[in-house]
């Protein structure tokens, strides 16, 4: 045999078996390395999924929390009425004493006073698999509001945003009828009673034969109002900004007229807030709250007429005559607190997430 050829022969033998221990090492460290993985994998999955459930618990916590409001007076935090600051003590489990088990976890939740009369702050924990040994712990917080009620103390109130120097006056003329007294069919709500029929920050100013009826023991016509009289029962800006998230609406920088007129004697509920003016004429009948954050003006004919409240603000005055609210006709206004809170029967009385407001946030309890 060629000895150059037994040489070569020998050398890639020997060359064979550097390389199939060098394949051995790699495939023994891969085999460790997947068996490593094969142990730690279930691990993690598994803690993924109890956080998984923690949030979903702790977001149980908040739904618990938010049916509990909505359901009346023996609901946390309720004060009988939106226009009491200071909410009755929160019953347990809601006050963050009591430890809730759901499946396979529970949560701890607390509700606590808003920024305003008509907010809560709800904070929930959700525990996985328990609140004394947990393994995954996840906190919700949020702020829920509700649609705040207005109880003005007026059939008819103009004022509380006029611009300095900036009079607000209101007319009542021809037949018109303003009244405030139950024995003319007005309503109150509970602990609720008006002040006045027509109530202003500047003065009244009547022609014609009008009939303005105030409340037993109250007064036909406020006038002269202070601007801080008026703030409990107007919406603020936080408010407006609220209900225009919750209806159509144009953009925040128009200056809005609404008319309403026509024949239209089956009527409407509801609340008709406007960012501007409103002007209501013909045989319309309305069920609820008149709201504009500048004039109203009303010619009632035939047998038209308002049940609830009439508000204007005159935060921009656009009428030479400085006339913000102007009753002229035979269209009754008929004070109505219960139609003024509800809309009539359509304003949700819940409670919902206010927009912006819902995170997880760092923390165990």
């Amino acid at each position: 045999m060629n000895a150059s050829l037994v040489h070569r022969r020998g050398s890639e033998d020997g060359i064979v078996l550097p390389m199939t221990l060098i394949i051995m090492c790699l495939i023994t460290a891969l085999t460790v390395a997947f068996l490593a993985f094969t142990s730690t994998e279930p691990a993690i999955a598994s803690n993924q999924m109890m956080n998984a459930q923690a949030r979903a618990i702790a977001e149980s916590g908040v739904e618990r929390a938010i049916w509990a409001l909505t359901k009346g007076d023996a609901a946390p935090g309720a004060a009988g009425s939106l226009a009491d600051p200071l909410p009755a003590p929160v019953p347990a489990p809601y006050d963050g004493s009591q430890y809730v088990a759901v499946g396979v976890g529970g949560f701890i939740v607390t509700v606590g006073p808003g920024g305003v009369v008509n907010e809560r702050t709800i904070t929930a924990v959700g525990y996985v698999p328990n609140n004394v040994n947990p393994v995954a712990i996840k906190k919700i917080q949020t702020t829920v509001t509700k649609i705040k009620w207005l109880d003005p103390p007026c059939a008819v109130c103009a004022g509380g945003e006029a611009p300095p120097g900036d009079p607000t006056n209101v007319r009542v003329g021809g037949s018109a009828s303003i009244t405030a007294s139950t024995s003319q069919g007005a309503q109150y709500c509970p602990g609720v009673t008006p002040m006045a029929a027509t109530y202003s920050a500047g003065s009244v100013n009547t022609n014609g034969h009008p009939n303005i009826t105030g409340p037993s023991g109250g007064s036909d016509i406020l006038t002269n109002q202070p601007a801080a009289n008026f703030a409990p029962f107007l919406f603020t800006d936080s408010d407006m900004v609220t209900l225009k998230s919750l209806a159509n609406s144009s953009p925040s920088s128009d200056m809005i007229g609404v008319d309403v007129h026509g024949n239209w004697p089956s009527g409407w509920s509801g609340w008709l807030v406007v960012a501007g003016s409103i002007q209501i004429s013909g045989n319309t009948a309305l069920n609820g709250l008149v709201y504009a954050q500048n004039d109203v003006t009303l010619h009632g004919t035939g047998g038209g007429n308002i049940t609830g409240a009439v508000i204007s603000t005159n935060r921009v005055d656009t009428n030479s005559t400085n006339v913000d609210t102007e009753d002229i006709g035979n269209a009754p206004i008929t004070y109505n607190c219960p139609s003024v809170r509800t809309g009539g029967g359509t304003i949700p009385q819940g409670w919902f997430v206010k927009p912006g407001t819902y995170k997880e946030v760092p923390g165990t309890s």
